[in-house]
This record gives structure tokens, C-alpha cells and sequence, in this order.
């Protein structure tokens, strides 16, 4: 894409997370009428599945907004001291609720009980973390979903693995790059944009980390990052 293609990206996409936010807000409003208390109250009632639907646009919104923030280079860190161990709570927390909402998956962790802090964005870093987290429970219908974190000399190493579908050798290169699908089927309900890769790419790059992957079609997938200690 061109600059110019890509600032229209930055203001289209910020114009509609103003407006869905806008509506989320409103939303809120609503649950909050002592008029609606029965209706809100109903199990799979009519609120809830507009709660439903507007969630999904806001988070692929969002995502949007990352990405080009990312192409713009407007992407900026709020670095400070990270308690590695805080992060990776928060994030096992969102992983559970991810597994739970699949169904047929566990999530393992592998962290050490001591860890040095590294200096970082820790909402970013999260992000990134639950990229890696949703793709891998995504493509694995049934099994294991593994969270790793290990001290190397002079960084901190994550690791993300699954015994999911894996990744064709003809398909790797495709993996980082947004807009792509290793998908075949078009109306797959696990398609989406192909962009949470690429923002957790810029992220770590921002952090003067390393992003990549190990994977093999019908034997899971491996992904990695970094971040300098």
C-alpha cells in the first residue's frame, strides 16, 4: 500500500473505533435503566445478542487501528518497568477465557518462579502475547496450548505452542504478511484479516525484539518473540 493509501487507513479506521465507541457507550447507558432491568436480566435476551454483535467489530476495529498505526510509524510505547510475572498473569487470565470459549483446550504454563523485569509497554506486550494466544487456540480444534517464558543471556524469551494444524512448508512465507490466510476455504468461520501477526511483529520490533515461528502442517506451530533485558 502507498502512503497515501495507508493514511486513509489510519483515519478511516480511527473514525470508526470514535464511532463504536460512541455506541458501546450508549450501550452501557442502557443496561443502566432501572425501565430495562427485566429485559436485561433474561437469559439470551435481545440485548445480549447486540452486546454480541458489536464486540466482534470492536475488536476487529481495533485491530485496524494498530495496524495502521503500524504502516504510519504512529505506534508510540509507554515504556516503564515490567513485572514479568503480573504480565503473564493478566495474560493466562485472557488465555483461559479464550480456551473455555473454544472448547477441547488447555492451556499449559511453563514460566519460571524468578524472572528478571524488563523495561516495556506492558499493554503492548500483552497484545502481542494474546496474538500469539488466539491464533494458536484458533487452529487447534483439540488439545494443548502451551505459554512459555525462559531467561536467556541477555533477553527474555516467550513462546507460544500448539498442537494445532500446523503450517505448510509452501504457506510459511505467508504467515507475517497482513491481509493473508494459510486457509483454503473462504467461508471458514476462523478466517479473519491477517493482521494480529503483523501488529505483534511491530510491537516486538519496537521493543528491539525478534519475531518467528516454527510450525509443520498436522504437527502444531511454535511462535516466538523477544524483548532485551
Amino acid at each position: 500500500m502507498t502512503d497515501h493509501q495507508n493514511e486513509f487507513l489510519y483515519k478511516m479506521s480511527s473514525h470508526l473505533r470514535g464511532g463504536l465507541s460512541d455506541v458501546q457507550k450508549k450501550f452501557n447507558d442502557v443496561y443502566r435503566l432501572e425501565e430495562l432491568e427485566d429485559i436485561v436480566q433474561i437469559p439470551d435476551s435481545p440485548l445480549a445478542h447486540l452486546n454480541a454483535a458489536i464486540m466482534p467489530l470492536v475488536i476487529q476495529v481495533n485491530d485496524f487501528v494498530d495496524y495502521a498505526e503500524t504502516v504510519t510509524n504512529r505506534m508510540e510505547l509507554d515504556l516503564q518497568d515490567v513485572d514479568v510475572h503480573a504480565l503473564m498473569e493478566g495474560v493466562l487470565m485472557m488465555a483461559d477465557q479464550l480456551a473455555e470459549h473454544r472448547g477441547g483446550i488447555e492451556i499449559e504454563e511453563d514460566i519460571p518462579e524468578m524472572l528478571p523485569s524488563i523495561e516495556g509497554d506492558p499493554t503492548r506486550l500483552s497484545q502481542a502475547l494474546l496474538n500469539y494466544i488466539h491464533n494458536a487456540v484458533k487452529f487447534t480444534d483439540k488439545g494443548i496450548v502451551t505459554v512459555r517464558v525462559e531467561k536467556e543471556a541477555d533477553r527474555l524469551l516467550f513462546e507460544v505452542r500448539d498442537t494445532g494444524i500446523g503450517i505448510a512448508e509452501e504457506d510459511q512465507d505467508k504467515v507475517f504478511e497482513p491481509f493473508e490466510t494459510i486457509l483454503e476455504d473462504k467461508n471458514d468461520p476462523r478466517l479473519g484479516f491477517g493482521l494480529g501477526l503483523k501488529i505483534t511483529e511491530h510491537i516486538v520490533s519496537l521493543h528491539d525484539g525478534e519475531t518467528w515461528f516454527e510450525s509443520e502442517a498436522g504437527q502444531g506451530s511454535s511462535f516466538f518473540f523477544t524483548v532485551p533485558l
